[in-house]
Parts: structure tokens; sequence; C-alpha cells
């Protein structure tokens, strides 16, 4: 075995620089495409400016409400500012709320809430507007039922108090509990009812998907010492030392897969520490079967080849292959409500949903074993 390292230490010092750069890249990679995406959303939001002359609890809610908003870039300012950036077209609409708005609110009031000024380049005033609408009409209503229960328990004369902080908490709840919009489909005598809008919603930016795409891609080309090892010049030398190539092979794997191991620890400490991706064990476990998972597909994928271009070609084939039918790019779990098979077909999906991929493991397992038994006739 130190024979071994030994060799593999004098490959890796003679090509250290293309080492050090697939070690790097799913790491530096995943970091800087999120860094990248989020900066360029950040950029693309509509901005617009909040102007509260009197801040209350209700205002403060408002302005909440107003920036959960995705395409929406939320400012407070004061008036003069917001006025004159709206001006210089650095806005694209200024909303003032009345200084008496929270008084107005619990009065059921839906008139003088709001002013709204717009310029003559501003794009996304009424969708803007239109949000705004919606959010104070939601205040509104919830303050005109607060005041119908306060009546209804004057008019019984119910010795019980519900206060308005209570029945508007109590809708709040209410709204987040049930399920607000629902739509159902008939498609050749079968139902089909869908589920919450909100919470169906899929993500197609998955920072799992870009680590996996980039680890696969990196992993790949690093396995291309088995190509390497397998050249016709070299394979004299197996005759007059006391391991087979198989058996160097395997040892090979091994060292491979714990440096490999290594640099997966360091690069989760540093996605988590800048982009603030939370890790549980449920993940972390995920990540280091789909280590070991990718290793034994690589190293099997290569016994398949003579030539490395060939080789490099496919692998980057299997790997968008693998990324695509995983889910890494595009979500694929309507297809899985259908055919539950399907999230077998890829490993990828199984790191994105955090589980162990079992099938692949047990599956690439078995071609292990198969292959240091009957190796030589994989060789293509």
């Amino acid at each position: 075995m130190k024979g071994i390292l030994f060799t593999r230490f004098l490959r890796w010092k003679k090509e250290w620089k293309s080492l050090l750069f697939w070690l790097m890249l799913p790491v530096a990679f995943t970091i800087f495409t999120v860094q990248l995406v989020g900066s360029w959303s950040q950029d693309t939001k509509v901005p617009v400016a909040i102007v509260v002359e009197q801040k209350t609890e209700l205002t403060n809610q408002f302005i909440k409400n107003v920036q959960k908003a995705p395409y929406l870039n939320v400012k407070l300012l004061d008036e003069k500012e917001a006025l004159n950036q709206l001006k210089k077209h650095e806005l694209d609409s200024v909303i003032i709320l009345a200084k008496d708005y929270e008084e107005l609110v619990k009065n059921g009031q839906n008139k003088r809430l709001i002013e709204a000024y717009s310029s003559n380049r501003s794009i996304a005033y009424f969708a803007v507007i239109e949000l705004i609408k919606a959010t104070v009409q939601d205040e509104v209503s919830r303050s005109k039922a607060a005041y119908e229960v306060k009546k209804l328990f004057e008019q019984y004369g119910t010795n019980e108090e519900w206060n308005w902080e209570e029945v508007v908490q109590a809708s709040k709840d209410k709204q987040q509990s049930q399920q607000l919009l629902q739509t159902s489909f008939n498609y050749i005598d079968k139902d089909t009812s869908s589920t919450n809008i909100v919470e169906t919603t899929p993500m197609f930016f998955q920072i799992w998907g870009i680590w996996a795409f980039c680890m696969m891609i990196s992993t790949f080309f690093l396995f291309d010492w088995v190509l390497k090892e397998k050249r016709k010049e070299l394979q004299m030398r197996w005759i007059f030392t006391s391991y087979s190539f198989k058996k160097y092979s395997m040892y090979n794997l091994v060292i491979y897969t714990v440096l490999l191991l290594s640099i997966d620890t360091v690069g989760l400490i540093l996605i988590s520490a800048v982009l603030q991706e939370s890790l549980d064990i449920s993940i972390i476990l995920s990540i280091f079967f789909f280590r070991i998972v990718i290793n034994i597909l690589a190293f099997l994928f290569a016994q398949l080849f003579r030539q490395q271009l060939q080789y490099y070609v496919s692998s980057i084939g299997v790997t968008l292959m693998l990324i695509l039918l995983g889910g890494g790019i595009l979500p694929i779990e309507g297809v899985i409500e259908n055919w539950q098979w399907v999230k077998n077909i890829s490993p990828v999906h199984s790191l994105i949903i955090e589980e162990i991929p079992s099938f692949w493991l047990s599956f690439l397992l078995g071609m292990l074993f198969v292959w240091y038994w009957k190796g030589d006739k994989l060789n293509a």
C-alpha cells in the first residue's frame, strides 16, 4: 500500500495544477454561480420606495408584506428623497402611507390610505399598484371583520372580550392554514386535485444540483488515471510487480475516494459559511453516499474506454443526462407522482431530496464486484 501511495504521489506532484483545479471546481463554481445569480436577480428587481410618516405596527406589517414580493426591491425613504430619486428615474414608483394609516385601517376605511407617484419611465407602476391595493385591502378586510365580531359580542351581551388584535391574528392564522386557491382537472375520467399554489411552485435553481454537476464532471476527469494506467506500454510492468492491475486499481479507488471525501468536507464548510446554507445529518449522509456512488460510476465507466477524448466527451454526456433526469436543473416531482420508478433513474435526485441513493449504491457495488473478478471482459 505504501508503494501505491508513493507512486500516486509522484503522479500528483507532476500534475498538481490540473489536480488542484478539478478538486476546487465544485465548491468554487457553486459559490460563484449562486452569488452571481443572486446579484443578478437583485439588480433585475423593480425599485420601489415606501414613505412612512408615522411608524406603527400596521405600517411595519404592510412593509413586510410588500417586501415578500420577489420582483420588488423595496426602499424605505423620506418623501423628499423618494420623489427626488423618482425624478432621476432611479425609482419606478413611490408609495406614501397616510399619517393616520393605522387609525383608518382599524376603522375599516379604504380611502386616503396611500398616495402613489410614478414617472414616464415607470414600466411596472400598474403591477406595483395592484399589489399595494391588494395588501391594503387585505388589512382593511381583517379590520372590518374584527369590528363585526365586536358588534356581535355587544349585540348578544357576551361577557367574553375578543379584541381587535386577536381577531386579526386569528384571520392570519386561518389564511395560512387553509388552501385559499384550489383547482381541479379532469383528464379522461381521471380526477386530480391541486394543492396550495404557493407551496407547489417549482424551484428551478438548485444549489446542490449545481454542485452535483460540477462534482460529477471533476470526478470523471480525475478518473482518467484509469485510462493512463491501461496504456499498452505500461502493461508489461504488472508482470514484475506483486500487484495485479485490478488490485492496483482498487487501491487507487480507495485513495481517490478518501481524498475527494476530504475535499467535500472542506467544500461543505465553505458553502455553509459563504452561502448560509444549512447543513444537517440528512444532507451530509446523502452527499457522502453520493460521492461514493459517483466515484464507483466514474471508475467503472473509465474501464470501458481506451481513448481519452472519447472518455471525456462521453463523461460530459452522462453527467448532463443524470443531472436532467435527476431534477438538478428542471424539477421532476410531477413525473415522479405518476411513475415512482423515475426517482431511481439518477442518483442526483436522491441528493436533492437528501436521501441515500440505495438503488445506485447497491447496483454499482455489484458491478464493481463483477469487474474485480471478470473485469477484463468489460474493457472495450
